[in-house]
């Protein structure tokens, strides 16, 4: 296989390595070991693993760098980091992948971009994300069809506006819920360390009502579009014992995102329109009428584009179609819509920032 061959598997096989990864550690609970694995035993690498890695070791040694693929704890490591740090080849700069990272830092888990970059590779069919959530999934199967969509958006509504809870609140959103819905949502939180107090308590964010922790300049926000987005500002916190906080699958694929989605449902309320979010369990995030829009936040334009070129899903279920990318996100990445567009190859998508949408329904409410 030659040189330009090897370079073009890079992305994907790095990228299906760690869904694998993620796979072992979160939905199989079993720990990452740099062993090889034996006949009939769940723990240590595949020979796939193993190709990836060597694969990597190749592709950093031929271009002059440091063998980032021999040891899987410090590959996963780096893998947390933008990839234009430390796997400076064409390939990466030419696909616009310089500021990806494949692991959200603060969980641990397979970001957006690494699902994607690793799809058709390796035998993947099943999404990290939907397998996280198979068993919430399959409780709602069990009600009427619309009962169960009520259900979803209640229930992660409730998670993106309570990244971090005193325990008494659910018993105060049960109320208009199922008792096993009710059961299913507190299995998405698990108690907080006591080691993220700071003096005698966990400082709590005022934007997004996350735990802050200590950074460089003081203490920042614990959710990275919160950091983006807004000065740092706490509230008076508890102590660790009385909160729970969302688990670490739920914060990267609901917390994340959901900042900005919240804040652009949030506005749509104010103006009267009638707004649905999450609708259909998910089909898109947001829906006015006849118009779905999606959010998402992926530091590749290029990615994302590729996404929406190969499947626009649940968008195809609306006349207007919206692509809506945080401010935060287009702001630090150079001509971030351009390049979309670019890469989505389609005129049947309008791609905004969050501001940009909210100003388009002023404008409209205004007009109307």
């Amino acid at each position: 296989m030659t040189i330009s061959a090897i370079s073009s598997l890079i992305v994907p096989a790095l990228a299906a390595l760690v869904i694998r990864q993620a796979r072992v550690s979160l939905i199989e609970g079993h720990m990452i070991s740099g062993s090889s694995q034996l006949h009939g035993c769940s723990v240590g690498l595949s020979p796939e693993d193993r190709k990836a890695m060597a694969l990597i070791s190749r592709v950093c040694l031929v271009n002059g760098l440091p063998d980032r693929g021999s040891e899987i704890h410090d590959l996963l490591w780096w893998c947390s980091r933008p990839l234009g740090e430390w796997l400076r080849v064409p390939e990466i700069t030419n696909c616009g992948l310089e500021t990806t990272c494949l692991i959200q830092e603060e969980d641990g888990i397979p970001t957006a971009e690494a699902e994607e970059l690793a799809i058709g590779f390796g035998g993947l069919t099943t999404g990290l994300e939907e397998q996280l959530f198979l068993k919430f999934m399959e409780l709602l199967a069990r009600f009427p069809e619309h009962r169960a969509d009520q259900y979803y958006t209640s229930v992660r509504e409730f998670v993106v506006r309570h990244p971090v809870v005193m325990g008494e609140a659910f018993s105060k959103l049960n109320v208009n819920l199922p008792s096993q819905i009710g059961m299913a949502l507190q299995q998405f939180y698990e108690p907080v360390p006591e080691s993220w107090q700071i003096d005698t308590t966990v400082p709590i964010c005022m934007h997004c009502g996350n735990a802050m922790k200590k950074g460089k300049a003081g203490l920042v926000c614990r959710t990275i579009a919160c950091t983006a987005s807004n000065s740092a500002k706490s509230r008076t916190g508890s102590l660790a014992p009385e909160l729970v906080r969302v688990t670490r699958g739920i914060r990267q694929y609901w917390i994340e995102p959901g900042l900005d989605e919240i804040r652009l449902y949030d506005s749509l309320i104010e103006m009267g329109l009638p707004v649905e979010l999450y609708p259909f369990r998910d089909r898109v995030d947001i829906a006015v009428d006849d118009l779905g829009i999606d959010l998402k936040a992926y530091s590749s334009p290029e990615t994302l584009g590729r996404r929406f070129n190969r499947n626009i899903g649940g968008l195809s279920h609306y006349r207007k179609k919206w692509v809506v990318v945080p401010d935060w996100l287009v702001s630090a990445t150079p001509s971030y819509l351009d390049r979309l567009r670019t890469a989505m190859g389609r005129d049947d998508l309008i791609c905004l920032t969050v501001s940009q949408a909210i100003k388009n329904f002023k404008s409209r409410t205004a007009n109307a």
